[in-house]
């Protein structure tokens, strides 16, 4: 019997291997695809603590604003069902930075720092680099409402001094977005002293 007919015979036999490889390989990336889909997003909504007074147009925090600021890590870390953070995002002011310096300590994290310029594209940059991943972002009562509605169609009631607020937006792919309020630090701000937000940057 020559080669050939030895080749012939055994290309036959490696055909019925070869399909349950290619069928279990294809099973494989579907499961891997349809896992990286199903994700559930979380994004934590968190307004800077109070700011002390200041001539400048970039104040610190106030020694209240310091106490509140230094509850939201751990706080966090109690409140979230996996305990952890995976990102964190902040605007670029000292009352921003020394807010989420509590988070960046708690979580050993870096902050990402956003420019004025950065928070129209922040929603769907965390749609498609943080997919399954819990985000924090640390901001104003306006950008913070902006992300709101871009993320999950809500409108977030913040009042102008309410600082202890936390807006968690859970999005689950599939499903539809959901908002939970939650609080930390101080109590809430008593119903007659309460003023609407105005959409300066506070």
């Amino acid at each position: 019997m020559t080669d050939s007919q030895i080749r012939m015979r055994r290309r036959p036999l490696l055909a019925p291997l070869l399909l349950p490889l290619l069928a279990l390989l294809a099973a494989g990336i579907a499961v891997f695809a349809l896992s990286q889909w199903t994700r559930t997003t979380v994004v934590v909504l968190v307004r800077h603590a109070e700011a002390a007074s200041s001539q400048t147009g970039d104040p610190d925090l106030s020694p209240g604003g310091e106490s509140r600021a230094g509850r939201l890590g751990p706080f966090l870390q109690d409140a979230l069902p996996a305990g952890e953070v995976d990102h964190l995002y902040a605007a670029d002011t000292r009352r921003a930075q020394q807010t989420a310096a509590s988070v960046a300590n708690q979580f050993k994290l870096p902050i990402n720092l956003l420019g004025s310029s950065d928070w129209a594209g922040l929603a769907s940059r965390i749609r498609r680099e943080h997919r399954g991943a819990t985000v924090v972002v640390v901001g104003y009562a306006a950008t913070l409402q902006g992300l709101a509605s871009q993320l999950a169609g809500a409108t977030v009631p913040l009042e102008e001094e309410d600082f202890g607020s936390i807006f968690v937006v859970v999005l689950p792919s599939p499903g539809q977005p959901k908002l939970l309020r939650l609080r930390y630090g101080d109590a809430p701000v008593p119903p007659n002293s309460k003023k609407t937000i105005s959409p300066r940057r506070t």
